[in-house]
């Protein structure tokens, strides 16, 4: 029964509720048990960037004709909220599962478009972070989301990308690494 629970998925609408809160724990720490942690840039930043991501894999997907939902992932989970105990934070809560007999290149630019949603907004809150430094912390969260989920180490999509152009990897390593610069 442990081994099912600890290897599992957990399902839509669930899945959501628990990676969100396992993320704004990783990023926020013990500050997460405070009411002002909610209304901080950090969780807006986690908030905004993670949805965003996950749904812009899973929309692109349906585009497409493919089937995609969300899933959290239990190990990931638990890596996810332990890392809020480490000086790095180690995202991995989920993940869009597609599948389904649609167009291949709607699962490529499925993939793309997660870190690609990261990367806009990063880049819109830095141009826009002179007229609000409530803008600085979602630029860097998103720019860092961006470049961790583009390293190409399996099951990242940084690995995915690579394979199907790595052109377009390093253009987009490239951008978030330059985001995650400016934000810091």
């Amino acid at each position: 029964m442990l081994e099912r629970v600890l290897g599992g998925e957990i399902r839509e609408p669930q899945s959501w509720i628990l990676a969100i809160a396992a993320l704004s724990f990783a990023f926020g720490k013990t500050s997460v048990f405070s009411l002002d942690f909610f209304t901080s840039p950090y969780f807006i930043g986690i908030l905004l960037g993670f949805v965003v991501h996950e749904l812009a894999h899973r929309g692109v997907a349906r585009m497409y004709g493919l089937s995609a939902d969300f899933v959290a992932y239990v190990p990931g989970l638990i890596i996810t909220f332990l890392s809020g105990f480490l000086p790095i934070v180690l995202i991995a809560p989920g993940y869009v599962r597609v599948f389904g007999w649609g167009e291949s290149r709607g699962v490529f630019y499925s993939v793309i478009a997660g870190p690609l949603t990261n990367i806009a907004i990063a880049a819109v809150a830095i141009l826009l972070s002179p007229w609000s430094s409530y803008l600085l912390p979602i630029a860097f969260i998103n720019s860092w989301l961006a470049f961790f989920n583009l390293l190409p180490i399996p099951p990242l999509d940084g690995s995915k990308i690579i394979r199907g152009s790595p052109s377009i990897w390093v253009a987009m390593l490239l951008a978030s690494a330059v985001l995650l610069f400016l934000a810091a």
